[in-house]
Formats: C-alpha cells, sequence, structure tokens
C-alpha cells in the first residue's frame, strides 16, 4: 500500500483532520502517489485533504491536487465517487479550481461507461452535474453530453436519470433552448416503465416552476393544472411518493384559494401534513444527500405557506373578528408569503402573487368592515401595541384595493358608445374569471367552457370545476401508469380537432383509453391466461398473435373477435356491436355508439410492413370512411404479421399507438383515426435468448 494510503487511513482512524501537512510526507511523494490513492478506497480522504488546502490558498499541495481528477476517472467504486464529491463540493475553492478538468475526465468515455458499469457512469454524471450546479464550471459541456445522453440505456443509469435532468432545469429553467431539450428528454422517460414516475415528478415540479415565473393568470393556473396532472400520476403510480402526493395538495391549496375555497384549501393543507409526517416516517434514520435537501426543505416550505392561506381564507370568511388586528395579520402574513416564497431554487413569487393577490383584494372589496380595519391600520399604526405589524405589506394591498375600485367604478359607468361594450378585452373577463375559478374545466373544454361558463353563476361554475376536478384525478387512479402518458398525449393530439369537445370528448377519450389497455393486455398475456389452459396430451390452442405452429394461419377476423370481446367485458359491454350493415354502404368491424354517437374500429391484417406511412397509406380512408355520417373520429387496429426473426423484439406499447387525420379531395372537415397495432407472428421473450 502506497505511503500516502497508509497516512491516511491513520489519520482517519485516529479521528485527527486530514490535511497535507498531518500526513507528514514531502510533496512530491504525495504528488507521486495522489493519481492512484484517488482511483482506490481512500478517494475521499485524499479529497478531504486537497479541498483543506484550497481553503488555505496551500499551494505547495497543488501538484497532489491535479492529479485527483485523473484518478477519480479512473475509480471504480461508486460510493467512493460520490464521497469525493462530497468533500470537494465542501470547498467552493477547491471546487473551482478543479472543477475544469474534473467535469472533463468524469464525462470523457461516458457513453461507453453507461454501458459497461451503468451505476457509475450515473455516478460520473451526477457529480458533473453538481459541479455545473455549483457554478465550478461553465455549464456548457454538460449541456452537450445531456443533450446527447441516451433515452434507452440500462435500468440501472437510467434510473438516476430523471432526478438529474430535474436538478438541471431547477438551475437552469430559463435557457429556452437546453431546458426544452431536458423536458423532451424527461418526456422519453415517463414512457420506460423503470423512469416513468420520477419523470412525471420533474415535469411536475418543471410545471409549477414555470407557473410561478409566469405574467399572466392564465398561464398561472394552466401549469398548476398540469402540474397537478403530472404529480397525481406519479402518486397514483408509486404508493410511496408522498412528495408528489404534497406537491399536488399544494397545486389544489393555491388554485383553491383563488377561486376563494375554503374547504378545499383545508382539505390540502391536512393532506399536506399527512404526507409530510408520512415522509417523515419513510425516510427515518435513512441517508439523504445534502444536495437533495434543498427540495426537503422546499415541501415544508409549502406547507407553511398553505397554513398560511388556510388561516386568511377562514379569516376572510369571518363576518365579523373579535380580533381585527389579529385577523388583519393573517391575511397580511399570506399576501407577502405570495410574494416571498421561493420553493424551488430560488424563482420568485410571481405566479403565485397573480393567483393568491387578486382573491385577497376581492376579499377587502366585498367586507367593507375589514377594508375600512385595514384603511385604519395604515394611518394609526401607532395603535397595534406590541404587535410586530407589517405596515408595507398593509399599504400594498391598500394601494391594489383602492385601484381595483376605481376600475371597477369606471367600467360600471356609461361610456361616449353607452352600449355596455367592451371593445378593448373582447371576452377578457370571461376568460380570467374562468382562469381563476374553473381551470380544470377550461383546460379540458377549451373554447367550449366559454360558453358554458357564460350562462352559470360562481357557484354553478366551481361546481362544475369540483366534477372536472374529480373526474381528472378518478381517471389517473383507474389507469396503469404506462398508460397515462399516451393517452395523455392521444388526448392533447386530438384537442387540436375543433369536433373534439363536450361529449365527442368524453366518449372517445373513453373508447381510445380501452384500446390502449388492451394493446397492452395483448402484449403481456400468455396465451394459457388468454385462451385457457388444455388437457395433457392435447395440442395447445390457437393464438392469433403467436408465430404459426401449423396450418392454421391467423387472420384479421382473429383480431376483431378478441378485440370485441375484450369491449364486452369491460365497461363499454353495453354499447358495442360487431359487424353492423349500413354504414358507409358498408359493413363495419366493430362499433360502439353511445346514444346519438357512434365510433368505428377498422380491422386489419398486414404482413409486408408495420410502418405508420405504409399503413396509413393503405388503410386510413377506409377507416375514415365511415365517420362521414357522425362524430368525425373513428380508430384503425392492424394485426402486424411480418417476421419478427430479425427485429430484435417487438414495439413497446406506446410506440404502437398514434393519431392521424384524413380530409378526402374536397373535402374541409379532417377524419381523426387513432391507429394501432397487435403484434402476431410473435415468439416468447426467451426465444431471443437460443442460439
Amino acid at each position: 500500500m502506497p505511503q500516502l494510503a497508509n497516512r491516511l487511513t491513520e489519520l482517519a482512524a485516529d479521528g485527527q483532520p486530514i490535511t497535507f501537512p498531518a500526513l507528514g510526507l514531502a510533496p512530491d511523494t504525495v504528488a507521486s502517489q495522489a493519481g492512484d490513492v484517488a482511483a482506490g478506497p481512500f478517494a475521499p480522504y485524499l479529497a478531504e485533504a486537497v479541498a483543506d488546502a484550497y481553503n488555505r490558498s496551500d499551494t505547495q499541495w497543488q501538484p497532489a491536487a491535479t492529479a485527483l481528477p485523473e484518478g477519480l476517472a479512473a475509480q471504480p467504486s461508486v460510493l467512493h465517487l460520490t464521497a469525493a464529491m462530497d468533500a470537494l463540493l465542501h470547498s467552493p475553492a477547491a471546487a473551482k479550481a478543479l472543477g475544469k478538468p474534473l467535469t472533463a475526465a468524469l464525462l470523457h468515455g461516458l457513453p461507453d461507461r453507461i454501458e459497461a458499469a451503468p451505476l457509475l457512469a450515473a455516478a460520473r454524471l451526477e457529480a458533473a452535474v453538481r459541479l455545473a450546479v455549483a457554478e465550478a464550471v461553465t455549464p456548457f459541456k454538460l449541456w452537450q453530453t445531456l443533450e446527447d445522453v441516451p433515452t434507452d440505456g440500462p435500468e440501472d443509469f437510467l434510473e438516476r436519470l430523471p432526478r438529474l435532468l430535474g436538478l438541471t432545469l431547477d438551475r437552469w429553467a430559463d435557457e429556452d433552448t437546453f431546458a426544452d431539450t431536458v423536458r423532451a428528454l424527461l418526456q422519453q422517460l415517463t414512457h420506460d416503465e423503470a423512469t416513468d414516475v420520477d419523470a412525471m415528478f420533474e415535469l411536475g415540479c418543471d410545471l409549477l416552476r414555470r407557473a410561478l415565473s409566469s405574467q399572466d393568470i392564465g398561464t398561472v393556473t394552466t401549469h398548476l393544472v398540469q402540474a397537478r396532472h403530472q404529480f397525481e400520476t406519479a402518486a397514483q403510480a408509486e404508493e410511496a411518493r408522498h412528495d408528489a402526493l404534497t406537491y399536488a395538495a399544494v397545486c389544489d391549496a393555491i388554485l383553491a384559494f383563488g377561486r376563494a375555497d375554503a374547504a378545499a384549501i383545508n382539505h390540502a393543507a391536512d393532506q399536506i401534513a399527512d404526507t409530510l409526517d408520512q415522509r417523515q416516517a419513510w425516510l427515518h434514520r435513512t441517508h439523504q444527500p445534502e444536495w437533495l435537501q434543498p427540495r426537503r426543505s422546499a415541501e415544508i416550505a409549502w406547507h407553511h405557506l398553505v397554513l398560511q392561506l388556510r388561516a386568511a381564507a377562514t379569516t376572510l370568511q369571518d363576518d365579523a373578528w373579535m380580533d381585527a388586528w389579529q385577523a388583519l395579520d393573517t391575511v397580511l402574513a399570506a399576501y407577502s408569503a405570495a410574494r416571498t416564497v421561493c420553493p424551488l431554487a430560488g424563482d420568485t413569487g410571481q405566479g403565485l402573487a397573480l393567483l393568491v393577490q387578486p382573491a385577497i383584494e376581492d376579499s377587502f372589496l366585498r367586507q367593507q368592515a375589514f377594508l375600512a380595519q385595514l384603511r385604519r391600520a395604515t394611518q394609526e399604526t401607532d395603535q397595534h401595541g406590541a404587535r410586530s405589524f407589517d405596515a408595507a405589506t398593509a399599504s400594498t394591498l391598500l394601494t391594489a384595493i383602492e385601484t381595483a375600485a376605481q376600475r371597477e367604478t369606471s367600467s360600471a359607468s356609461p361610456t361616449a358608445t353607452d352600449d355596455g361594450s367592451d371593445d378593448d378585452d373582447p371576452g377578457g373577463a370571461a376568460l380570467a374569471r374562468l382562469q381563476r375559478l374553473a381551470p380544470t374545466l377550461l383546460l379540458q373544454l377549451k373554447d367550449q367552457a366559454l360558453s358554458i361558463a357564460s350562462t352559470l353563476d360562481d357557484q354553478q361554475l366551481l361546481t362544475l370545476e369540483g366534477l372536472a376536478h374529480d373526474s381528472d384525478v378518478a381517471r389517473l387512479k383507474a389507469t396503469d401508469p404506462l398508460i397515462v402518458p399516451k393517452l395523455d398525449q392521444l388526448t392533447a393530439e386530438l384537442s387540436a380537432h375543433p369536433s373534439f369537445t363536450g361529449e365527442v370528448r368524453r366518449t372517445f377519450s373513453v373508447l381510445v383509453e380501452q384500446t390502449l389497455l388492451f394493446l397492452k393486455s395483448r402484449t403481456d398475456i400468455t396465451r394459457t391466461n388468454l385462451l385457457g389452459s388444455t388437457k395433457k396430451g392435447e395440442p395447445p390452442p390457437f393464438d392469433y398473435r403467436r408465430k404459426p405452429e401449423g396450418d392454421r394461419k391467423p387472420v384479421e377476423a382473429d383480431l376483431q373477435r378478441d378485440f370485441h370481446q375484450w369491449l364486452q367485458k369491460g365497461p363499454l359491454h353495453n354499447v358495442v356491436l360487431v359487424e353492423p350493415d349500413d354504414v358507409g354502404m358498408g359493413r363495419a368491424d366493430v362499433m360502439t355508439h353511445f346514444g346519438s354517437l357512434r365510433y368505428l374500429t377498422e380491422i386489419k391484417q398486414d404482413a409486408t410492413d408495420n410502418d405508420p406511412q405504409y399503413l396509413e397509406s393503405r388503410y386510413l380512408t377506409q377507416a375514415a370512411e365511415y365517420s362521414n355520417t357522425n362524430a368525425p373520429f373513428g380508430q384503425l387496429l392492424v394485426l402486424d404479421l411480418t417476421p419478427k426473426d430479425k427485429t430484435q423484439g417487438n414495439l413497446r406499447v406506446d410506440e404502437v399507438a398514434w393519431t392521424t387525420t384524413h380530409q378526402p379531395r374536397g373535402a374541409t372537415t379532417d377524419r381523426a383515426v387513432v391507429v394501432g397495432i397487435v403484434a402476431g407472428n410473435r415468439t416468447t421473450p426467451s426465444a431471443y435468448s437460443r442460439k
């Protein structure tokens, strides 16, 4: 063992500070052995000595310190590499001095490391991210590496990737090009079973961050609803994601305060308290890296904010206040917190203030007694007694309220045209009302929500928003986590069609969801579980998905029968028909009908090619033709009978479904079609390992 390793071990065993002077070795000796020690189990001790040398600006040990990056690049242990980086990053001077060579060494040959040693590759990438986030090095080399990082690598590497990508978004969300690349990577990771939950959570954090930095209330509420959706999805997919439950409740609480729903705020605050307690129990006595602590702290900060909002909401709904000063303090604390809370990586509270502060201002306008108390408080601060009164926030709040009151008075006065129109902001007030009271409904129904809201008072609109929210959450609880991102993607693409609203949206979405679940089931389920077992000595039952084992060949009728039976056994059992006549002058394969609405699913087989463009060129027109006398939506299912001998496996479930459109020549309406592929000609996974 080198002298340097021996001395480091002795110092650690004696509990002495590990410094270069304490080693008692010449600088040349230390420098000659530092590289080998950095590549071995004593790397953390060496890193501690290097950090001390830079803290004391002791330049005689610089040759030894500069050997550290190259040695860490050869470090085979994840634990030793991580511990060494922890020691270095405790010294900003050491991290700054060695940041560039460390980053170059850690990222060199990373693609090869991912395949050969995925856990170690993840640790090296994590170290490079931490150096860049700590501003020890410019981030450009790291950005380039992340842009090229594979999303289909070994599971051990991919499992740690979402959190690292989330950390980069925490730090560089304002770098639009890079941030969009990271979001695209996270979106891809939502389709991988090993990373989907973590990726959804990081996307939710990103949406929450974007809501907090947005400048208009519409963007704030939209991002909050979308963030809540991601958090709910992650929480439903994995029981232990108490952090996801916490953030989902935070989104609910903020949205509820914007619409003055005290009951919803109380429920969210209770849920946050429960989930934080559960999370504390789960993490009790477990090691948590220091660099992950800010997000834990953010959860606590959110909890405190929501408690303030709960107290303020209760106060603003009271008809009288036994202690008006205390009530005013409570409301001012929430008003101020909306401007100053920094829940993620130093973001400002701009977006939060846009939602919370107007709700408080509106409440004061409605409660003139409380407004009078506020005016008195700003004029007679000495009457507040021994309390520490926030006069600055009170003045800011009073100014905002008076400005809003003047705006309301001006809008109520007759204009020059005296026709009551609002040419400067057509529909603006109605849209703002929806954004504040029913953001989930607005996100689901878009323009149609405006016409619905115009016929409802605030209480009715709040009731409808509650139904929309409950429906969204209930769908997540009943849906497989692999299906959720794909269903969201298909729904978003279908939403671009002007007819995908109201009853069409609700009913066709149910059919698409059942189709996706069918595609997943038929990818997983074995022949025995699908068709039943046979007696000993009898031939196995025919499975249209498998490579033919006899004279019987699979045909499209096999897929048609299977899909029809699947729908019959599920929630659509009473609305499905097979081969109805007189549809587009022909016979459709499978039809689902919801009252006057109907959707046709065309079934085909093809042994030539499974490329989407090829399948659409052959079968899309027929599938679209059946929707000419009803809602312009339908489905196409193709039994893929192409040879699987040289494909090195089959496509994932989220790769075999997509949306497309068809418009005949001279037509003006797109026919939207959801296409799905059922793999045939398959062998069992074990067959790919046989020679």
